[in-house]
């Protein structure tokens, strides 16, 4: 409508001008330049307008500011909890761990008072249960999508109740999705003094008391939750039991590691960490720089 208006004002000065008529012309040309100052104004404002909309649409259409994928990601320096996020979940808290094999560790078990239960359901081992500063399991959906996101190496930390201290690392880690039932699917390369208790159970389902999925009933013998096969040589999800050795009666329903102290022995402190591989972070700070 602005456009058509000034238009006719450009007419009117031109007929005016082939009339002479001097002030008439004065007049005519002061309102069409008044109407054009004030239509560039418009335009400005409309660019504006149209800037910040799109501005706006992009801000909305960028993924939102993400936590670290790990506590290796995360650069954490001292013990404590923290927020990680893996695709395919929402964030979660875990405990970083960077005293007992340093920094970049995420504990995904941890035993060491027997104030946690841990004959627990296929639903409570899967979401994870416990307290992260204490006992707990992280659960086998977020090891499941942890593991598979990236690379990860694992380490078993286990002391006894004279205070000796053993531990078992492995190069490689990766559990199975749900339809798997969750099973230790790769296992790497085993180096530490513990002794190779977890090898006998690479390629296993988890199994507990109400998902005994191989159908040997290890979850309800050895009391807890793990990835039996026939049905185990080490079982770090047993009972806690007092003191260390216990009678024959209840062999290998402790917190046992085979290869280390036998099935009649559980262990005062045991601690699982998984962490990315050294040389796949590497990696990715050289492709940062």
């Amino acid at each position: 409508m602005k456009l058509y208006i000034i238009g006719v004002l450009i007419l009117s000065l031109a007929c005016l001008f082939s009339n002479g008529d001097s002030n008439e012309i004065k007049d005519v040309y002061n309102k069409a330049e008044r109407m054009i100052s004030s239509f560039k104004m418009q335009l400005e404002e409309l660019k504006q307008t149209y800037l910040e909309m799109t501005t706006q649409k992009e801000n909305k259409e960028l993924p939102a500011v993400t936590n670290p994928s790990s506590c290796l990601a995360a650069g954490i320096n001292t013990d404590g909890i923290h927020v990680i996020e893996v695709p395919g979940l929402e964030p979660f808290p875990v405990f970083c761990d960077t005293r007992l094999a340093g920094s970049g560790w995420t504990v995904i078990q941890r035993r060491r008072d027997g104030s946690e239960n841990f004959y627990r359901s296929w639903e409570e081992y899967s979401q994870g249960f416990g307290d992260l500063t204490g006992e707990f399991f992280l659960g086998l959906e977020k090891l499941h999508f942890l593991t598979t996101a990236e690379p990860y190496e694992l380490y078993v930390y286990m002391e006894d109740f004279d205070g000796v201290i053993h531990d078992a690392r492995y190069d490689d880690f990766s559990i199975g999705n749900a339809n798997e039932s969750f099973s230790l699917s790769l296992l790497g390369k085993y180096s530490g003094d513990a002794g190779d208790s977890l090898r006998y159970h690479q390629g296993m389902p988890f199994s507990t008391f109400d998902h005994d999925t191989l159908g040997h009933g290890c979850a309800r013998i050895f009391v807890g939750g793990w990835w039996y096969d026939q049905c185990q040589r080490s079982n770090l999800n047993g009972q806690y039991l007092e003191g260390g050795k216990f009678e024959p009666k209840l062999s290998g329903r402790g917190i046992t590691w085979m290869s280390w102290r036998g099935y009649d022995y559980g262990y005062k402190f045991a601690q699982m960490m998984i962490r990315p591989k050294c040389s796949n972070n590497l990696k990715r700070q050289s492709t940062a720089h």
